[in-house]
């Protein structure tokens, strides 16, 4: 079978299936898409723990599931007049609006969904793609017994204060012949963000402004490193490298970093005004006619990767 248009079908699946859920952050719905079809060749085996699973959407996406058209991110939110102050707005749960939603259940569980936000691992519960969820901060050690899993998916190890411990505990909880899946930013990362590129990095006042766009995101980014760095740190903490890509260029990141974030609780706000049946139309045509934008560009390997190497590796371990 022709593997490209494999891969074109499901871009344009995993496309509309996040613009569904993100449709008011599109640049949103580009990443999480991208994601996924870096992930598609690789195989979670069981037992599977997935570290800092969050609500749980990506997975149930990435798993097949389908959410109903009623119900996106934006439905249910809390504080919304606090996003740019670093609160999570999507950190609320309400059992009666999620259960409904879902359309097809996913392919596969994954047996323990571990995050330190309890409302999220709630939602992600619901979702019924986790057999299992706790409530853990992947900064401290884990209350997991030595060699239980076989799988660990994690996509916010970057996000840690001590990366190097969770790497250890990772060694410490996987079976042996057992694999750890990683999704981290490249030194290339914050180049291609504005606010980094033109203040972090020149400390000219000229472009202060653009804290505005940035809000402290960029900030808690807290690691970027080269392929060599991250080998240095796999191996270190008693790992080799068995499987790699890049993805995410230089255009995904600079679509994704400005975006409509800036615009989000304006949006956010106009939207949860409208009825049901209204809001349904109207994300309808507004994906439609985002999609002819967004499929161009939502590719693995981009023209201008040579120059540019891509933002994010993908990085399958295993055990030395």
């Amino acid at each position: 079978m022709n593997q490209k248009l494999i891969t074109e079908q499901q871009k344009a699946d995993y496309l509309t299936r996040f613009m569904n859920i993100y449709w008011l952050r599109p640049e949103t719905a580009l990443w999480r898409t991208l994601d996924c079809l870096a992930l598609q060749d690789i195989d979670f085996l069981h037992p599977i723990i997935d570290v800092g699973c969050g609500d749980g959407l990506f997975s149930f996406i990435r798993g097949g599931g389908i959410i109903s058209p009623e119900y996106d991110m934006f439905s249910q939110v809390g504080e919304l007049d606090s996003f740019f102050g670093n609160v999570d707005i999507y950190n609320h749960f309400d059992e009666s609006a999620i259960s409904p939603i879902i359309k097809k259940k996913t392919d596969y569980q994954i047996d323990l969904g571990i995050d330190h936000k309890e409302a999220l691992l709630k939602k992600a519960f619901s979702l019924g793609c986790y057999n299992q969820v706790k409530v853990c901060d992947a900064n401290n050690p884990l209350p997991i017994k030595d060699s239980e899993y076989r799988t660990i998916f994690c996509n916010i190890l970057y996000w840690l204060s001590d990366y190097q411990s969770a790497l250890s505990e990772f060694h410490r909880i996987l079976t042996d012949k057992g694999q750890v899946i990683l999704t981290v930013p490249n030194d290339t990362f914050k180049d291609y963000c504005i606010y980094q590129r033109l203040y972090v990095k020149t400390k000219n006042p000229q472009w202060n402004w653009l804290s505005l766009l940035d809000r402290g995101r960029s900030e808690n980014i807290k690691l970027c490193q080269s392929y060599e760095k991250w080998l240095q740190d796999f191996e270190k903490a008693g790992f080799q490298i068995v499987q790699y890509c890049q993805y995410l260029s230089k255009t995904v990141i600079e679509t994704w970093d400005i975006g409509l974030r800036p615009l989000s609780p304006i949006l956010i706000k106009m939207a949860n005004k409208l009825s049901v049946q209204d809001r349904v139309e109207v994300k309808k045509q507004w994906i439609d006619n985002l999609l002819p934008l967004l499929k161009p560009i939502c590719e693995l390997n981009w023209v201008t990767d040579e120059e540019f190497p891509p933002a994010f590796h993908l990085f399958v371990l295993e055990k030395r």
